[in-house]
């Protein structure tokens, strides 16, 4: 891995006034002059900031700088503010199978392909994302090549579908009872991809995203020929400590791996 994965946005600046609200973890005894690997935490849906912000003392107290950003979309359920999420596109497959077996489905699908809504939604989203690590780099000492994205249910199909697109930015995807979000094409850019390492842990019992999906998620990704490492643990659709203790260890060894290297 080379290059500096943060430092060049894809698309330029956009302004504070319309950044994602973000919420940081600094670990404990913070030291100034150590790069610190930077976890950039993407909730899931109906959570906001702080959902991963508040595990990482979980995950680990010193190891990392945590970076949690708010889904752009504000969610209401019974006319009342219920969290947020990251966009249709993000959703979860059941979901948008349902929306497209509705009448008039079709005809909307044609009018998003048509129109540059769809691209617009991805570059903002995309520039914010980097706009954020960015202004964290400027706060905190980040190692830049040490820049991990981690994502839980709708939130892992953002870090699918960031990681997948600019691997050459990050150095790991970490995917907690995720999917991979409609419509990507996880391996158009196979080559660059095959570099990125991908943990996936998913609850046995998860009702809503079955255990078989994200098996299939990482038979796709090993296909390619990715490093795609699965874990699945006896829980549904809860983050659990076993799982923070197995992705701590999983970052660990990588980080090492790259200090040897």
């Amino acid at each position: 891995m080379s290059g500096d994965r943060s430092q060049a946005s894809p698309h330029p600046i956009v302004p504070r006034s319309h950044a994602l609200v973000e919420a940081r973890f600094i670990p404990r005894q913070y030291e100034p002059n150590y790069p610190y690997p930077l976890l950039v935490l993407l909730h899931g849906r109906g959570g906001d900031e702080d959902q991963l912000v508040r595990a990482m003392p979980n995950l680990s107290w010193r190891n990392y700088v945590g970076l949690g950003l708010r889904g752009p979309e504000p969610i209401t359920k019974r006319d009342r503010p219920a969290g947020h999420g990251w966009g249709a596109e993000f959703e979860r497959p059941d979901r948008v199978k349902s929306r497209l077996s509705t009448p008039g489905a079709e005809g909307e699908i044609l009018r998003r392909l048509l129109s540059d809504d769809a691209p617009e939604t991805f570059d903002h989203l995309e520039a914010t994302i980097f706009e954020a690590i960015l202004q964290t780099r400027r706060l905190l000492h980040v190692h830049s090549e040490r820049i991990f994205l981690v994502g839980c249910g709708e939130g892992a199909a953002v870090a699918y579908w960031l990681g997948l697109t600019f691997p050459e930015r990050f150095a790991g995807i970490v995917a907690i009872n995720g999917w991979l979000p409609v419509g990507l094409r996880p391996l158009g850019r196979l080559k660059a991809c095959r570099e990125l390492p991908v943990l996936v842990v998913h609850g046995a019992w998860n009702s809503k995203v079955p255990v078989e999906e994200a098996k299939r998620t990482v038979a796709v990704l090993r296909a390619g020929g990715l490093n795609a490492a699965f874990q699945a643990y006896p829980c549904s659709n809860r983050l659990t400590n076993p799982m923070l203790t197995d992705i701590d260890a999983w970052l660990m060894n990588h980080c090492t791996r790259q200090a040897r290297i």
